[in-house]
């Protein structure tokens, strides 16, 4: 009852003040609730910043406790309780119910149509014939996760012969056409021990122009983990095909969102780890097939924020000196713009940035997407309105005065990871859409960078419990493999 209250007195005032209570009117009809009634109160106090000092006392101090209280479950409770009796009043006018039942029929409507369905009308088989992208100076790189393989810390901290394989069967689809599961077909449930899927792997690339893959290396002090398969590519010169790093310098947390909640891993920069760290790598900036921009290996830095600035200058300063007296001109350093990095890269001893979306997305307006349908009420995360990025070019928005290489994805969705713990769903990024950005980031990347530099980077080939995958799945078939051959097909012709 207290906690009732408590909502009561921090909403009123608000409703009284601002817009004559419109916002609320739009926060109930939005699906995804509790997104916009945070992003309304952050409007409410952008807003009161221009009242009277008496104004913004009477409603700064309610609205902050709504702040602090809206991730309780008893809030959560009380909030819909109170803005069902609201609802009542002229704020909410023209408010259509929609009743539970005929949402869940829906629901269980689209469930038993999909699952009926041998193959999908969007369903793209598998490319015959060959085409040359030799004579393109873009070169699309895809992210390559190595996790899809058993090993003894994973099997200790979730269980044994866990592999990626184990979060992406347990996914279901937690509203009106969300597309989860995602299975794959050709390769499988495939386990990266077995050389032949790599051989695959880059069979599949090249039919369909990717340049090369990015390997996520993951390096704790000394400490490697999923590096099996990184090192097995190394040992195989016969995998004819293009390669670079990408340091994944963050926690190993039991949510993989390298925070600091639930710390498996710790990760950190001590002095004695710079020459340790080089020597590691080393084998593989020497190896021919490795992605080098004028000689220079192209070594990705995922976090360097994550580090003091002059810390991060001193390793990059290190890891340059040192190939150079390996024989190397020296080293192109990319980092990324995850978690919002948007510093000049070269202030932190870096030659460039990447886009590695979704980071950065929310910053050039990427909005939550207002859902008319059945959401599952135990669902925990964000639902984003990725088809109106794409067809709105959102993503053009970004043009820093530094060097940066393009970036973008197939899809996107963890809620095989993370759907009762803070799940993001990209929704709307169709084959379609995906094409169109890819084609853009192309007309971009020609227009900005030397054919040395026609980067463009995918998140990613398979990353298939964050929904990130341009490998072919039982819903799409190879719609997003083919929408990256066509935009590569029409670059050559000119767009």
């Amino acid at each position: 009852m207290l906690v009732r209250c408590a909502t009561a007195l921090c909403l009123l005032p608000v409703c009284l003040v601002y817009q004559n209570g419109k916002w609320l009117k739009n926060i109930m009809r939005w699906r995804f609730f509790f997104t916009g009634l945070i992003e309304g109160c952050q409007d409410v106090l952008r807003f009161l910043n221009t009242k009277p000092r008496l104004i913004q006392m009477l409603v700064k101090a309610p609205l902050s406790v709504a702040i602090v209280l809206h991730r309780t479950k008893s809030f959560r409770q009380a909030l819909r309780h109170v803005l069902g009796v609201l609802a009542g009043f002229s704020v909410f006018g023209d408010i259509t119910e929609v009743s539970a039942d005929s949402l869940s029929g829906e629901y269980l409507t689209f469930i038993i149509t999909r699952n009926r369905a041998l193959e999908a009308p969007d369903f793209v088989p598998l490319a015959e014939g060959k085409s040359d992208f030799s004579h393109l100076d873009t070169k699309c790189v895809a992210f390559y996760l190595p996790q899809f393989h058993a090993m003894p810390l994973n099997d200790k901290w979730y269980g044994k012969g866990f592999t990626e394989w184990t979060n992406v069967t347990k996914a279901i689809p937690h509203f009106t056409g969300h597309n989860q599961p995602q299975l794959p077909i050709d390769l499988g449930f495939y386990d990266l021990n077995d050389l032949t899927v790599m051989e695959r792997q880059v069979e599949l690339a090249k039919l369909y122009g990717i340049y090369g893959f990015c390997f996520h290396y993951y390096w704790f002090s000394g400490t490697r983990l999923l590096e099996r398969p990184i090192f097995k590519w190394l040992e195989h010169k016969e995998i004819d095909f293009p390669f670079c790093l990408n340091w994944a310098n963050e926690n190993w947390s039991k949510l993989w969102d390298g925070r600091d909640k639930d710390i498996l891993l710790k990760q950190e920069l001590k002095n004695t780890d710079d020459a340790r760290f080089f020597e590691d790598i080393l084998p593989f900036f020497q190896d021919p097939r490795y992605i080098k921009v004028k000689g220079r290996p192209v070594f990705i830095f995922y976090r360097p924020q994550l580090f003091e600035r002059a810390r991060c200058i001193a390793f990059t300063d290190f890891m340059r000196n040192r190939a150079l007296k390996c024989g190397f001109p020296g080293l192109f350093m990319i980092s990324t713009n995850s978690f919002e990095f948007m510093d000049d890269p070269e202030s932190w001893g870096l030659d460039a940035m990447l886009e590695f979306p979704p980071h950065g997305m929310i910053s050039n307006g990427l909005r939550p997407k207002q859902l008319n349908c059945f959401v599952n009420p135990h669902f925990n995360g964000k639902i984003w309105d990725g088809g109106e990025y794409v067809e709105k070019r959102l993503f053009l928005n970004y043009k820093p005065d530094y060097k940066v290489f393009k970036g973008v994805f197939p899809s996107w969705d963890n809620t095989p990871r993370k759907a009762y713990s803070n799940a993001a769903v990209y929704d709307g990024v169709s084959p379609a859409r995906y094409k169109q950005w890819l084609m853009d980031c192309i007309k971009f990347t020609r227009a900005r960078h030397d054919k040395d530099e026609q980067f463009i980077f995918i998140n990613a080939w398979n990353e298939w419990a964050e929904g990130a995958h341009l490998e072919p799945d039982s819903r799409y078939g190879y719609a997003y493999l083919q929408a990256t051959r066509d935009a590569l097909i029409l670059a050559g012709e000119g767009l």
